[in-house]
């Protein structure tokens, strides 16, 4: 009786095979729930970037325009005629901060 018992716990059976199927079904799953979430997080990011523009009233600058040629030397004839571009606030922290550095130089 022992020696059958012992032999029974040795062979594969149908218990293995649906421990190793539910590992699989387990890892897709949390595949599938890790997408989500990445996928979640881009969408509200996307919309509160969208509703961020809104509120500062926010207009693309013409040096991003898509037309734009890259990596060449030449500079636009527009960008030259062009308006003086409104400095936004990386540019007045930028310019404040250059301002500081010149004063402590200085004196």
């Amino acid at each position: 009786m022992i020696s059958r018992g012992l032999a029974r716990k040795n062979r594969p059976g149908r218990c293995s095979e649906l421990n190793v199927a539910g590992v699989i079904v387990l890892i897709v799953l949390l595949g599938i729930a890790f997408a989500a979430g990445y996928f979640t997080r881009d969408h509200i990011s996307n919309k509160r970037r969208a509703e961020a523009r809104r509120w500062r009233e926010y207009s693309e600058p013409d040096w991003l325009s898509a037309n734009a040629p890259a990596n060449t030397n030449e500079i636009a004839i527009t960008a030259i005629t062009a308006t003086p571009v409104v400095t936004g606030e990386l540019g007045q922290m930028l310019t404040r901060w250059e301002s500081r550095a010149r004063a402590r130089r200085a004196g």
